[in-house]
């Protein structure tokens, strides 16, 4: 009787073994599983599709209630002359994008516009705008930042916007395994615009004007975030 149970203790032993060495007993590899998720393409890099149109060599004209009504006497061998404030002007002899300051961001709106099945084209079905404002970096009068705007947008409020066209043909090549995704949105650059700023006077005789005097106020620099219209692509695997 002990003989035999000995052989029994014996044979579950090596039975555990053999389990225990079965390949059904090894745990799965999770952290080497593929993800199953749509986001497995980095996005394509951004390209322009709208620029705003500024206006070149402009000069603005406005009056400084700071200044009017500040009458000062001048005395010459003619006699007593008054030079009165008449307005002033704000002009933009230059501005630029220099490089390295594309695309400071942050990138916004990011629109959806269209998906192309591999291999094919599509076009935009619903129609898509992307709207912002220049933004100035720095704190400035109503005068100045209406010169600002206008410089860089042609809108005395800065406004751009960019509408993508339906006409235009989008496709996805062969090596895209399933789709690719079109996207609109609003991007930035950092404009420098240097403005000059010169005080007009009239010099009187009397109730006559004899001449006009003006005055360099010197030139400041001024920095906005001009907004531009881009789109970008992601293709999808899954």
């Amino acid at each position: 009787m002990a003989h035999n149970r000995i052989l029994a203790i014996l044979a579950a032993f090596f039975a555990a073994l053999t389990l225990a060495a079965s390949p059904v007993a090894t745990a799965p590899n999770l952290g080497n599983a593929p993800v199953p998720s749509e986001q497995a393409a980095t996005p394509t890099v951004p390209v322009i599709v709208g620029k705003p149109q500024g206006q070149n060599n402009l000069t603005i004209t406005f009056v400084d209630q700071a200044l009017k009504g500040n009458d000062s006497t001048l005395f010459t061998p003619q006699g007593n002359l008054t030079e009165r404030y008449a307005y002033s002007t704000y002009s933009v002899p230059y501005k630029v994008i220099e490089n390295g300051n594309n695309n400071v961001g942050p990138r916004e709106q990011d629109a959806f516009l269209c998906s192309a099945p591999r291999g094919g084209t599509t076009t935009i079905v619903n129609p898509v705008e992307v709207r912002a404002n220049v933004q100035i970096q720095s704190n400035v009068g109503t005068e100045l930042r209406k010169l600002i705007n206008l410089v860089w947008t042609g809108q005395t409020n800065g406004s751009f916007k960019h509408a993508y066209s339906k006409t235009k043909v989008y496709s996805a090549p062969e090596s895209v395994l399933n789709h690719r995704d079109y996207y609109g949105a609003i991007q930035y650059d950092l404009g420098t615009t240097i403005v000059n700023r010169t005080d007009i006077y009239h010099v009187y005789s009397g109730d006559r004007i004899l001449y006009t005097a003006s005055y360099d106020r010197g030139q400041q620099t001024v920095y906005a975030k001009i907004p531009k219209a881009v789109e970008y692509a992601r293709d999808f695997y899954m």
